[in-house]
């Protein structure tokens, strides 16, 4: 025994306590907190041993003497803690016996961590699966993601509402790169920026997110806004943020589907571009047209320049 140990208090009959079982060298009792769940036992021998391993056959007889009480039980779980970090707060060995029931709702002191665990698996296999399938990337397309170096040459920003992880529907975007692929014919792949991630990896601050998008928008060709409107699925609230930085840039095009499932959701938007002179479509191949036809503007305007400054330098 040793000086301030309550459960040689109880063992020796000092203290007391709800006695459940006695033997000459163990002693169950209830929980003075009443337990965890019905019928809670705590199982100790009567000589003071710190722990589950400092006397195997102390522990060994507690052990035979806790299994008499599970075999009255259908199910239980039996447990015993040694040390700070195992939950052991009681220096005396004790040995839980707790009946269990359908729907006690008890977790075991690692249950929370296997759950959390469980969790962090399905995240990961979550974000290795492929956010949308593509199938092979045209040829005459360059695909750049979110977050991935910006390129030069001829570009397409693919602008609109992104499918929520948690909202199990498909991205308009490999219609739209599949369709800028059928209609681009520049002697260069076309550069389509993606703001959507490869295989779904999360950028490590949301900050980082929207700097990228922010200069992918503002390096690119021409930016192809397509709303396929839906306020439970995509509902595209920070799209709309992003048509009104954009709808004055002269590079921006925008498609409204008017068969979406909110359709008076784009009518701002719409009266926007046609404030501003920006081409408004109704299908996609048709803003995939209005887009490219940008795109060239663009780099006519750039060659015309080129041509310019060469003139002018050989002038000098």
């Amino acid at each position: 025994m040793t000086a301030e140990c309550i459960f040689c208090e109880i063992a020796g009959g000092r203290a007391s306590a709800r006695v459940i079982a006695e033997w000459d060298d163990a002693i169950a009792f209830a929980p003075r907190s009443g337990g965890v769940t019905a019928g809670h036992v705590i199982v100790v021998p009567r000589r003071h041993v710190a722990d589950v391993g400092v006397d195997p056959t102390v522990t060994g007889a507690v052990m035979a003497r806790a299994a008499e009480l599970a075999a009255r039980m259908d199910a239980v779980n039996v447990i015993t803690s040694k040390g700070v970090s195992a939950t052991q707060t009681v220096f005396h060995l004790h040995v839980h016996v707790v009946p269990r029931r359908p729907g006690d709702g008890l977790p075991l002191p690692w249950t929370p961590q296997h759950e959390a665990a469980a969790r962090t698996a399905a995240a990961e296999a979550d974000m290795a699966a492929p956010h949308w399938t593509l199938g092979e990337v045209p040829a005459n397309i360059r695909l750049v993601c979110a977050r991935e170096p910006l390129p030069a040459g001829p570009s397409v920003f693919l602008a609109g509402p992104t499918p929520d992880q948690a909202v199990p529907v498909p991205s308009w975007r490999p219609d739209a790169i599949n369709e800028l692929s059928a209609q681009w014919d520049g002697d260069r792949p076309l550069t389509v920026l993606c703001p959507e991630s490869r295989g779904r990896r999360r950028a490590e601050r949301y900050e980082h997110q929207v700097d990228w998008e922010s200069a992918a928008r503002d390096a690119a060709g021409a930016i192809l806004f397509w709303i396929p409107r839906d306020m439970k699925t995509l509902p595209g609230m920070t799209t709309n943020v992003e048509w009104g930085l954009d709808v004055r840039t002269g590079r921006a095009v925008l498609g409204c589907p008017p068969d979406c499932p909110n359709p008076e959701r784009n009518r701002y938007l719409i009266h926007l571009a046609h404030r501003y002179a920006v081409p408004v479509c109704a299908t996609l191949p048709d803003t995939a047209t209005a887009a490219l036809m940008i795109t060239k503007e663009k780099i006519a305007e750039a060659e015309a320049k080129l041509r310019t400054g060469s003139t002018e330098k050989g002038r000098t």
